[in-house]
């Protein structure tokens, strides 16, 4: 006797899967091109629907401001940038950037250290963070996930400790200008240093062999280390300029307002990961690059600047950005190299 719970394919399953398989095929072929075209289109897309819904949202000032809001997203996802290149993850970005507006916040009240020396502590700071999780990764062969989840917790208790668990209030007029002042006509000096900084890291992801080696180990790192490079060294000088970099974008955040927070660098961390899967860099490392990620930033920063002038409450922003890195990732994740993932 047959068993009953068998039953034949039949003509409209084999061409549904036939259909799947299909479009499976064309989207593999296509993956180069959707994660290139794909983020432009839905930025434009934006745009459009945000001028229609406000004809203010292509005013001049809006695009300047537009252009300050995204200013330090696009610092820290560039730094991150570099270490999800290698199929890494740095979760304390954003617990990097509250512990060096806080420190500075403290240094400028309490010592009266001048707007240069405070440049340069801040931006010690971070390269010290990112130092710490390089250690906690290489040295003592953490899961990077594991490594900077801890460090995210440690950094945010100390940032709480320094501020007291309140707000630190100074007055830096001149570091104030650096942030907020304006050098070629109306465009903000935050928006101008986080263009100049994102122009270097994309020359050297590009055209160095720092980012040639960091291609070369998302794509594997046993074949990296045969083929000659110092994967330890690498991979160290990506967590310590993404430390570095957040470093600096928390100094220039807190210099707009003159207040450290507790927890102003929170949304940072989810943020900078949006954008740079949304910008075409795989989770899994060995493609997108650093020139990529600021399409990313404008996606998330039109999206929120356009969701501000529609009147969408908060929380529902959030949770709209959330979607927007499941998608992202759904869309660019190479599942056939989940193993590589750190």
């Amino acid at each position: 006797m047959s068993n009953t719970w068998y039953e034949p394919q039949t003509a409209g399953s084999r061409s549904s899967a036939e259909g799947k398989a299909q479009i499976a095929k064309f989207y593999e072929h296509r993956r180069l091109i959707i994660n290139a075209l794909g983020p432009l289109l839905l930025l434009m897309a934006m745009v459009a629907v945000f001028a229609l819904i406000n004809p203010r949202f292509l005013s001049w000032i809006n695009l300047f401001n537009l252009m300050r809001q995204s200013s330090i997203l696009l610092i820290v996802s560039t730094g991150i940038t570099f270490v999800i290149l290698m199929g890494a993850l740095d979760l304390s970005v954003g617990a990097i950037v509250t512990l060096v507006a806080i420190s500075s916040a403290v240094l400028i009240r309490d010592f009266d250290v001048g707007a240069t020396g405070i440049v340069l502590a801040a931006a010690g700071m971070g390269a010290l963070c990112g130092l710490v999780n390089a250690t906690l990764v290489l040295r003592l062969r953490l899961p990077s996930f594991v490594a900077t989840l801890g460090s995210m917790t440690i950094l945010g208790g100390i940032s709480t400790w320094i501020s007291g668990g309140g707000n630190v209030f100074f007055q830096s007029p001149n570091l104030t200008w650096i942030a907020s002042g304006s050098m070629i006509g109306r465009i903000p000096n935050s928006g101008f240093w986080a263009l100049l900084i994102f122009a270097v890291a994309s020359f050297v992801g590009a055209r160095s062999h720092f980012g040639r080696a960091l291609f070369a180990i998302g794509g594997g790192g046993l074949t990296a280390r045969l083929s000659g490079i110092d994967v330890l060294r690498t991979k160290a000088i990506a967590f310590v300029v993404c430390g570095m970099l957040c470093g600096v974008a928390g100094l220039l955040l807190v210099a707009r307002t003159s207040t450290g927070t507790s927890r102003m660098g929170d949304d940072l961390l989810l943020q900078a990961i949006a954008a740079v899967v949304m910008g075409g860099t795989a989770l899994s490392g060995g493609s997108g690059g650093v020139h990529r990620t600021l399409t990313g930033v404008l996606v998330i920063a039109v999206l929120q600047n356009g969701l501000n002038i529609a009147g969408v409450h908060t929380y529902l922003q959030i949770m709209v950005t959330g979607l927007i890195v499941v998608l992202s990732v759904t869309i660019t994740l190479d599942r056939s190299r989940l193993a590589f993932i750190k």
